[in-house]
């Protein structure tokens, strides 16, 4: 599985609190699971938001995850365990929904994306065009949006990898 998400780190924790971050959403990451490390017990993701009802929102789609958590800064015991999870804790991998550096869908998923449009949409792309792809994060899942002229199209980024 495609994982583009850094590490969480105290620096990165640390900046996105200074920039107002105050709610963090844990949930399971199963992009992050390493299954040929057998140390690695678990991967989460860690998503920031500035405002408490959208936090509570990513938090009450996951009601089928045991591991979800909504962390509030502004409490002690939260604040210290956000820490503890971005000293990446032996065993764990925890992630932040943000990228290093613009995505760009790597050879083995682009060639997913062509086999994806020319099985499963009804676009007539020349050789001339050229799709684009992007990436975007929806309540910790990964989509991505495919266009090419006038067509659109936004999917799971498992829709692709599962081809």
């Amino acid at each position: 599985m495609h994982n583009p998400f850094v590490l969480l780190t105290t620096r990165l924790l640390e900046s996105l609190i200074k920039a107002g971050n105050s709610f963090f959403v844990r949930q399971t990451y199963m992009r992050g699971k390493n299954p040929l490390d057998p140390l690695n017990k678990a991967a989460f993701l860690f998503t920031h938001y500035t405002d408490y009802s959208r936090a509570k929102t990513h938090y009450d789609t996951l009601d089928k995850d045991p591991n979800r958590f909504l962390y509030n800064v502004n409490e002690a015991e939260h604040y210290e365990k956000l820490f503890i999870a971005a000293s990446q804790p032996e065993g764990y991998h925890i992630y932040s929904p943000l990228v290093q550096q613009p995505w760009k869908p790597t050879p083995v998923i682009a060639a997913r994306i062509r086999t994806y449009i020319n099985e499963k949409l009804n676009w007539a792309v020349s050789r001339n065009e050229q799709v684009k792809a992007d990436l975007f994060i929806q309540f910790g899942e990964l989509f991505i949006t495919l266009k090419c002229g006038i067509h659109e199209v936004k999917l799971p980024l498992a829709d692709i990898e599962n081809l």
